[in-house]
């Protein structure tokens, strides 16, 4: 996968937790999943999401929100790669997906986070749609923190929110990089880093933002503890990591 692949989907991704314990995703694609994203194979992403679609119980909460997660990385990165209606028709089956969810529990944070992501694909889609769009999705990614404070999820939105919003329009690095301090720290607490390509992710833009601010020691630091996690994590290996040494003459 291109650099553009892997910003566009840090940009909109997020996950709450490793792909769940039941025995058809345990078993069968949590491996092929974490491989997938550390090597940039979103055809075999597509095969997965497909797997999930077919086999999985559609009237399980837990499968709802695993189709979310994969549709989630998935959407990102067909609107990196400009396939825009078909970004727009997986922005389309999360929303009946969060909406039943949301009609059961609605106050759910993880789902009202997950609300707030998929109107941030929207306006990706768009530029013009942030007048409109923007407020509303950030409100939904406040109001799931103020449900629940250590919701990884809407901790992971709030601070996408904050480091690629222009300062002029809210945006703030150091915010944000508390934020995803905050979301890997909840990953680590509940064990949610082993496998997990989402706590990669989260740590990747942490060290990003971390580089963003010149707070370069701390970036190369973010990223060496990623490699230690994944040492065959190709976006952070071969790209991020050896062009900030190359930049900084580290």
């Amino acid at each position: 996968m291109e650099r553009k692949s892997h910003i566009v989907v840090t940009i909109l991704v997020g996950c709450f937790l490793l792909i769940s314990s039941s025995a058809f995703s345990q078993a069968e694609y949590t491996d092929r999943l974490y491989e997938a994203y550390a090597r940039g194979k979103m055809d075999v992403w597509y095969e997965i999401m497909t797997d999930v679609e077919l086999k999985g119980n559609k009237t399980s909460v837990q499968n709802k929100f695993e189709l979310i997660e994969l549709y989630y990385g998935y959407t990102g990165w067909l609107i990196s790669v400009e396939k825009n209606d078909l970004a727009e028709s997986y922005i389309e089956k999360s929303e009946i997906i969060l909406e039943e969810i949301l009609d059961k529990d609605p106050s759910n944070p993880t789902a009202m986070a997950f609300q707030g992501a998929f109107i941030a694909f929207e306006i990706s889609l768009s530029n013009l749609k942030a007048i409109y769009l923007g407020r509303t999705s950030m409100g939904l990614i406040e109001d799931a923190l103020e449900k629940d404070v250590n919701n990884v999820q809407a901790n992971i939105e709030f601070a996408n929110a904050n480091y690629y919003s222009p300062e002029a329009f809210g945006g703030d690095k150091e915010m944000a990089i508390e934020y995803y301090k905050k979301a890997a720290a909840q990953m680590e607490k509940s064990g949610l880093v082993y496998k997990n390509w989402m706590y990669l992710n989260v740590m990747t833009t942490l060290g990003m933002a971390y580089e963003a601010i010149d707070q370069i020691q701390k970036a190369k630091l973010c990223y060496e503890k990623i490699l230690l996690v994944k040492p065959n994590f190709m976006w952070v290996g071969e790209e991020l990591l050896p062009d900030m040494i190359k930049r900084h003459n580290l």
